[in-house]
């Protein structure tokens, strides 16, 4: 499949330096860009945080091994310090060694005694002390070059502690940067998820509906409650159910008296013409 892969390439450079000439290589990492920026966005960036964890996890030992550097090399300048230490006890030693072989010899004295209670003459001594004198210097040279490589470990180890605190410190604030993109993306997920919930409300729809014509129904029945003694005639219960237009029964009488009083009128007329 590899294989494949890089044939059907070398196939769409042949191709495209053949079409496009010199052109191709511009072409060619334009196309190389977009795949790159295409392939990154659609990382998902889940994934990414927990790449840059993994990433974060590999400072670890790196500040481990730059401790443990630092740590030999502290005790690299303690081994140096006592180096230059007794380098310059001897030194010191030397030096007083010259000038007692010194001394003796503008002492005018023609034999010197040595500690080991051998005599010697001045011409000896000379000799001794040109040679003590250049171990002298040789000695001397050691030692500012043995106090100059100490003063440059020294500042090597600060700048190294200066650089493991640094570390140890954009370590912590990547550590928190990252927890913060991390909080951020759940929330991200969270908001997702709320926005993408599609609730079912058709049947809370249908039941509001249904209450809805219920009421509407009992509000009917209700009104038709209302209207009925007005249009069905039925006989008057209380006070406010009597028509404000008058005495219905009173009119009634009054006009079949009437008419009765005036049938019995004609009727007396009638007989008396006969």
């Amino acid at each position: 499949m590899l294989k494949k892969a890089t044939f059907m390439g070398l196939g769409l450079l042949l191709v495209g330096g053949l079409l496009f000439g010199s052109r191709i290589g511009p072409y060619a990492q334009t196309a190389v860009k977009k795949i790159r920026n295409t392939a990154e966005q659609s990382v998902p960036l889940t994934f990414q945080i927990d790449a840059a964890r993994d990433q974060l996890k590999k400072i670890e030992p790196e500040i481990k091994n730059m401790v443990w550097q630092i740590a030999k090399e502290k005790a690299e300048i303690k081994r140096l310090e006592r180096e230059v230490e007794t380098q310059n006890a001897s030194l010191t030693k030397k030096h007083e060694e010259l000038l007692t072989l010194r001394n003796h010899l503008k002492s005018g004295e023609t034999v010197y005694v040595a500690t080991n209670g051998k005599a010697y003459t001045n011409a000896r001594v000379e000799e001794d002390l040109r040679h003590r004198f250049s171990m002298y210097q040789t000695a001397e040279k050691t030692v500012d070059k043995s106090e100059q490589i100490l003063d440059l470990r020294r500042k090597s180890l600060e700048q190294a502690l200066a650089k493991l605190e640094q570390a140890q410190v954009h370590q912590r604030e990547l550590e928190i940067e990252l927890e913060n993109l991390n909080a951020r993306q759940r929330m991200v997920d969270v908001a997702k998820t709320a926005s993408s919930i599609n609730i079912d409300d058709s049947q809370l729809a249908r039941t509001k509906s249904l209450i809805d014509e219920i009421s509407a129904k009992i509000d009917a029945e209700e009104e038709m409650l209302n209207l009925a003694p007005k249009y069905l005639g039925e006989i008057p219960v209380s006070e406010g159910d009597v028509s404000a237009d008058g005495d219905i029964a009173a009119e009634i009488d009054a006009y079949f008296s009437e008419g009765a009083e005036a049938n019995l009128a004609d009727g007396n007329l009638a007989r008396n013409d006969k």
